[in-house]
């Protein structure tokens, strides 16, 4: 989800913004129409409450009649799209005056009572702290991992049994504050796991576990195989601080063979890695990355010829990276 909205137009994401602010949900994100040309399509949980449903302030408005979604909005491009989920099945649509009543109602609603703190163990607690709501996943935080200065012995060979195996880098990063023998332990064996994203991280932790020879293995594989919204992430952070000619040349060659959406991030960590961008993303240069999130081919060679001409690089020779 973190990666599509990156990539969502600015005023298109702003009005998501606004509805995630208002407690609005994201349900699922799509790269088909009616996104266009490699667009992304962001359909929401609840109506969207926060602006005129009409086409105004730059933004267009449709009321759709769909099994796939009820109502959007898109800009001026038409590539993104807002979408609201399929109407109820008696095909009403939304009373968005009695919606925002709710919304702004001066008694909340009743919501189910959450457990006191005070009455759980720091087990439960930390439990409770492993579910990832929308505000960490949006601020790609971890566990609340200074609880551990509370817990006993016993209690850390608990939470190690709940971490393991893991199944992603706060789980990494949970063994790793843990400190005892049998996090260690676990940290070893995830350093193989065929997961690449825990994979990924608990090498940053542990980067003589393997040989150079394994990490470009590993690496090269992931930047191959590795998902959009899954373990392409955690392969991107060790490709910061590790990346011999063979990892480049995988970057060159994932331009052109991996989808839109990776291609752009791609670019984005080429420009990094020959030092003309300040971040592994560069929002400055975000309008030349987004040049790769195409399926034409001829678009993404202009792209490549103007992401070479970035990198100061003679496009001929650097195409040839990509036979390599």
């Amino acid at each position: 989800f973190h990666n599509a909205v990156e990539l969502l137009a600015p005023s298109l994401r702003s009005l998501l913004d606004a509805e995630l602010a208002a407690g609005n949900r994201i349900k699922r994100v799509i790269h088909e129409p009616p996104a266009l040309d490699g667009g992304v399509c962001v359909m929401l949980v609840k109506p969207i409450t926060t602006r005129p449903r009409e086409t105004s302030e730059g933004l267009t408005f449709w009321k759709e009649s769909s099994s796939e979604y009820s109502c959007s909005f898109t800009d001026s491009a038409g590539r993104d799209f807002i979408l609201e989920a399929p109407l109820e099945k008696d095909g009403a649509y939304p009373d968005m005056d009695a919606i925002r009543e709710e919304a702004n109602h001066p008694y909340p609603l009743p919501v189910p009572p959450k457990p006191d703190p005070k009455n759980q163990t720091i087990v439960e607690r930390f439990r409770s702290a492993m579910v990832i709501d929308w505000e960490m996943w949006h601020d790609g935080a971890g566990y609340k991992l200074d609880m551990l200065a509370e817990a006993t012995d016993d209690d850390k060979a608990q939470m190690v049994q709940m971490l393991t195996p893991p199944t992603d880098w706060r789980d990494i990063d949970a063994l790793v504050a843990l400190k005892t023998d049998a996090a260690r332990a676990a940290l070893q064996v995830a350093v193989s796991s065929h997961n690449i994203e825990v994979r990924a991280a608990a090498l940053s932790y542990l980067p003589s576990a393997i040989s150079d020879d394994e990490r470009i293995q590993m690496i090269l594989q992931g930047l191959k195989e590795g998902e959009f919204y899954g373990s392409l992430t955690g392969v991107l952070d060790q490709v910061e601080a590790f990346h011999p000619p063979e990892i480049i040349n995988a970057l060159f060659r994932g331009l052109f063979e991996r989808e839109g959406e990776v291609a752009t991030h791609f670019a984005a960590m080429l420009a990094f890695l020959h030092d003309k961008a300040d971040s592994a993303f560069d929002w400055e240069l975000r309008p030349l990355f987004l040049k790769f999130n195409t399926t034409i081919h001829a678009e993404r060679v202009s792209a490549f010829n103007e992401l070479c001409a970035l990198l100061e690089l003679d496009s001929t020779q650097a195409m040839a990276r990509i036979a390599e």
